[in-house]
C-alpha cells in the first residue's frame, strides 16, 4: 500500500488540474481489482471512474488497468486504453489516443515499456503489440505492430499543399 501511495504522489506532481483528478480517480479505482478489504468504498471510485472519466472526459481507463509509476496525461479527453495493457514507468499519453486489441478473451499480449511517449492522435492497435522502452509515436500515427526500444515511430502520410492561384479539376 505503501508503493500504491508513493505512485500516486508522484502522479499528481507531474500532472495539471484535470489530468490530476483523471489519474486520482484511476487510481483510487484499482484498489477495487487489487484487494476486496475496502469493497463498499473501492467500488465507490470504480463507479466515480466511470461516471467522470469515461462519461465526462471520454478518457477509458479500466481499474484493471496496470499503469506504472510517472503516469502522465497531457489535455485529458477522448482516451481509450485496452484493459488488458501493461503498460510501465513515464508513460505520457495526449488527446485522442487510442491502445487497444483486436482480440476479445484475457490471453492478449499488450505491453507497453518504460518511458513510451504518445502524440496526439496516435493509436497502437492490434493482438501481441509489445512497444518498447524509450519509445516516441508521432502525431497521428497508426501502429500495427511491435516496435523496439530506443525507436522513433512517425505516420507515413504525405501532406499535400494546394496554392489558392491554383485551379483544380476533378
Amino acid at each position: 500500500m505503501r508503493d500504491f501511495f508513493s505512485t500516486l504522489k508522484y502522479d499528481l506532481k507531474i500532472n495539471t488540474a484535470k489530468s490530476k483528478l483523471i489519474i486520482l480517480i484511476f487510481r483510487l479505482a484499482t484498489i477495487h481489482a487489487k484487494t476486496k478489504a475496502l469493497y463498499p468504498l473501492s467500488l465507490m471510485f470504480v463507479i466515480l471512474n466511470r461516471v467522470i472519466n469515461e462519461g465526462l472526459f471520454g478518457v477509458e481507463l479500466s481499474y484493471h488497468l496496470k499503469i506504472g509509476k510517472g503516469f502522465k496525461i497531457w489535455h485529458g479527453n477522448s482516451m481509450i486504453i485496452n484493459r488488458s495493457c501493461v503498460i510501465g514507468e513515464g508513460f505520457t499519453i495526449r488527446q485522442f489516443c487510442t491502445l487497444g486489441s483486436n482480440k476479445n478473451g484475457v490471453d492478449i499480449k499488450f505491453k507497453v515499456g518504460n518511458n513510451v511517449n504518445m502524440g496526439a492522435h496516435s493509436c497502437i492497435i492490434g493482438d501481441d503489440i509489445e512497444i518498447g522502452d524509450n519509445v516516441t509515436i508521432g502525431v497521428g500515427t497508426l501502429v500495427l505492430k511491435s516496435v523496439p526500444s530506443n525507436s522513433t515511430v512517425i505516420s507515413s502520410n504525405k501532406m499535400v499543399i494546394i496554392e489558392k492561384s491554383e485551379t483544380l479539376t476533378v
